[in-house]
């Protein structure tokens, strides 16, 4: 049985849950988690709470609060990039406190956090992140994609850039696109992340 949300937010082109650690009535030390398109909530939120690693927990234990999105299978980038501009501006708006947040996500997720950090520095609208982290992130798919983020930049230049590469996964990004990255070839099986790839996560997020 999944993790009940703190709450809901209908999108566009998805739904986000926001997860506050126990006792919270607002967002602190922000945290906002993209799922590779077409992944369910439930599924998702599961992998988090794997007993081999819980993410959510160790992001609960060390202060932090989960916005967990669900993007629709069948989303372009451009569209689904805005929808998570919209989470990040609403996440903002209900923070509690002035720590930067920390964005990224799996698989296309990452892609579309991406997309959406690049296209906010391009229109110059302060999304106040420090970190972006792209987990077993894609590539653009296609010339259309490949255009559209050359327009706005390819990559957000405020952010620090992590990069993490696990169960094995062969990534579709050069690692010197990155700032920092790393790689763990173990099998993490139902859990999001391994231990060794969400230690060295936690350990460079925003404090």
């Amino acid at each position: 049985m999944t993790t009940a949300p703190t709450t809901e937010w209908h999108l566009r082109d998805g739904k986000a849950r926001v997860f506050l650690a126990p006792g919270r009535r607002g967002i602190q030390r922000p945290v906002i988690l993209v799922g590779d398109a077409g992944t369910d909530l439930d599924t998702l939120t599961t992998s988090l709470e794997d007993g081999s690693y819980a993410l959510l927990a160790e992001l609960h234990a060390s202060g932090r609060d989960l916005v967990l999105v669900g993007l629709t299978a069948d989303g372009a980038l451009g569209g689904q990039g805005e929808t998570v501009q919209e989470v990040i501006m609403r996440t903002i708006g209900e923070r509690v406190g002035s720590v930067p947040l920390a964005v990224g996500g799996t698989g296309r997720g990452a892609l579309v956090t991406r997309y959406a950090l690049a296209r906010s520095e391009n229109q110059a609208v302060d999304l106040q992140t420090s970190v972006h982290f792209s987990h077993n992130g894609t590539a653009p798919a296609g010339e259309a994609e490949v255009d559209l983020l050359d327009r706005m930049g390819n990559w957000p230049v405020r952010p620090l850039k992590l990069g993490l590469i696990g169960g094995g996964a062969t990534s579709e990004i050069d690692v010197e696109e990155f700032d920092e990255s790393t790689s763990d070839d173990s099998d993490p099986g139902s859990a999001l992340l391994s231990k060794e790839l969400g230690t060295w996560l936690l350990e460079r997020l925003p404090s």
